[in-house]
């Protein structure tokens, strides 16, 4: 037990992905050091037990897909006929899914996933940052909660599921897994001590300093009403992540809407501020972009951004006629329609018109009266549960293949050319 605890307080001093929502710095490092002690030894990165459930949190398919690693589509297309993710991983269809590195999004894999310290606690600090905001959503949690309560939450909400960490903390029912633990042993894991970490954590060397709360005043705090070069940089960068926007350097509210947006779907607090832990999730999205090597069709620079953008315009105007605002199911429907308009051999996108009964989605290249015009068209329900990550992946697949096609045709035309002639 007490090796557990040393390699678990280890791996929460090695934790460098910024704070979860609703907790600073220590009190994250003290869910990491509970969490990792309990699924995985201490933090063993590729531990996999008999269901497939892998890495340091034990991570489920669901999971990993949640944290926008692993193709949602696809995971409710291969878990089809099965009630739990626990029933289908028990048939070892979890673990084969896994393996499989088409079902992964960004480029990643299973062998890369349990490679990546980096990778695994970023997962966990989105997923747990969701978790949290669902739980105050819903009033089980509350902003000025201590963090021992909302770190327990958290744990007992990793484990033992949603609805074991409810009624955990609002004095349900009691529901104990196959060991014997209960979702209560694991909110009182860290708002008890019943893990025994605390002394652990307070002895470690290289504690960190708890990062201070965010003010909105302070230099460094981007928010609506600024502007200037670092406004540029920052509008800039959500550009180059798909959240399409014009590079004004004036924080106004469209801007402040695509931050946003951003925070949203990575977990942080959603109040439109571009403070420090905002700022790190744009430099780790950043980098993992790099790493992928792939451009993102919001990227400015992509190939295909000239097609994506005329598509955007095009959805826009539908949102506008519909009085929606644009979101992030508009950028999913451009990117689908991207990929449509290079498939069916488009050069640009002029109109997008919706079906009369709103089931299907075309992009136009020409008059919308003109008999020469061309189409493409896709199921708006697709479109809009295709991620743009997705959309550019397929893209760039897309003009790989090309790529090759073009040169096999060109190299059979150099060897017809140099054949004697009979």
């Amino acid at each position: 037990m007490a090796d557990r605890r040393e390699h678990a307080v280890a791996t929460a001093q090695a934790y460098h992905q910024g704070n979860i929502a609703g907790l600073d710095d220590a009190m994250t490092r003290r869910l990491v050091a509970s969490v990792v002690m309990t699924e995985s030894s201490g933090g063993n990165l590729s531990v996999t037990n008999k269901q497939g459930y892998v890495g340091r949190y034990q991570a489920g398919a669901g999971w990993l897909a949640d944290a926008g690693y692993v193709d949602k589509d696809k995971l409710q297309e291969a878990m089809k006929g099965y009630r739990s993710e626990w029933a289908w991983a028990s048939k070892g269809h979890m673990t084969e899914f896994l393996n499989d590195p088409s079902n992964w999004k960004h480029g990643l894999s299973l062998d890369k996933y349990k490679g990546s310290a980096e990778l695994q606690d970023d997962a966990f600090r989105i997923n747990s940052g969701k978790a949290y905001h669902q739980a105050v959503k819903n009033g089980v949690l509350h902003e000025d909660d201590k963090p021992e309560k909302i770190a327990g939450f958290l744990k007992a909400r990793h484990i033992a599921g949603y609805g074991g960490a409810v009624a955990a903390a609002t004095g349900g029912r009691v529901m104990r897994d196959s060991n014997g633990t209960s979702n209560y042993d694991y909110l009182h894991d860290i708002t008890r001590n019943r893990d025994g970490l605390d002394q652990l954590m307070k002895r470690a060397p290289g504690q960190h300093a708890p990062e201070p709360a965010r003010d909105s005043n302070k230099p460094g705090v981007l928010k609506e009403g600024a502007h200037g070069e670092a406004v540029g940089k920052l509008q800039g960068e959500l550009n180059k992540l798909g959240y399409d926007l014009h590079t004004d350097k004036q924080f106004g509210p469209q801007t402040e809407a695509k931050v946003k947006a951003f925070q949203q779907d990575h977990g942080l607090k959603p109040d439109g501020q571009v403070g420090p832990q905002t700022q790190a999730a744009l430099d780790r999205e950043l980098k993992l972009q790099a790493q992928r090597g792939g451009q993102h069709l919001g990227d400015a620079e992509h190939p295909a951004h000239g097609v994506f953008k005329q598509a955007l315009d095009g959805v826009h105007k539908i949102d506008a006629d519909r009085q929606r605002t644009p979101d992030q199911i508009s950028q999913n429907v451009a990117g689908s329609l991207a990929v449509a308009a290079q498939r069916a051999g488009l050069t640009r996108i002029d109109h997008v018109v919706m079906s009369e009964d709103g089931s299907r989605l075309y992009a136009v290249q020409g008059d919308l009266n003109s008999p020469l015009k061309k189409m493409a068209e896709v199921p708006t329900q697709q479109a809009v549960n295709t991620s743009l990550e997705q959309s550019s992946r397929e893209l760039a697949q897309a003009g790989q293949q090309q790529t090759a096609a073009n040169a096999n045709q060109k190299a059979q035309e150099t060897q017809a050319q140099a054949a004697p002639q009979r």
